[in-house]
């Protein structure tokens, strides 16, 4: 008995996939992690890049002409949204990405700080799902991207 436990200890013919057994699932689980933590950046920067684009094109763009009366407001206001909607959308990549309730309706008016000045205020709030959501790993669970972008007008 003790000779044919010395021998099976000797034998290196099932070395490799006893390896590979052991450490392919935390190989595998430190890829999807650092994956889903690149996506999760990409997320916020995406998000980011629409808010600061969309109030950009609000305060510049040539549909988003703002009224001289008091309380401020869009002449064109439809048109504004949509151009504004359609700008956030170019900034992401994506042509669906304000569709439903992730873009919020931008809005004008005066500045909370300095009331005799205007500022336009641009929102989203963008669902993100991981690829292994709760699953495998407690810091990578569905969270709500917000981001928010103001531009004062003189």
């Amino acid at each position: 008995m003790i000779q044919m436990f010395k021998r099976l200890l000797r034998c290196a013919r099932a070395t490799a996939a006893v390896e590979t057994a052991i450490f392919a699932p935390i190989y595998l689980m430190l890829t999807l992690g650092v994956t889903d933590l690149g996506m999760g950046i990409f997320v916020r920067m995406s998000v980011n890049a629409a808010t600061q684009s969309g109030a950009i094109y609000a305060a510049k763009g040539k549909a988003c002409e703002v009224t001289t009366t008091s309380p401020p407001a869009w002449v064109n206001s439809s048109g504004c949204v949509a151009a504004i909607k359609a700008v956030m959308n170019d900034a992401t990549g994506d042509s669906s990405f304000c569709a439903g309730s992730v873009c919020g309706t931008p809005s004008i008016g005066p500045c909370a700080d300095v009331a005799s000045t205007t500022c336009i205020i641009v929102s989203v709030s963008y669902r993100y799902v991981p690829l292994l959501p709760n699953a495998t790993y407690s810091w990578a669970q569905s969270m709500t991207v917000i981001s928010t972008s103001t531009v004062r007008i003189l």
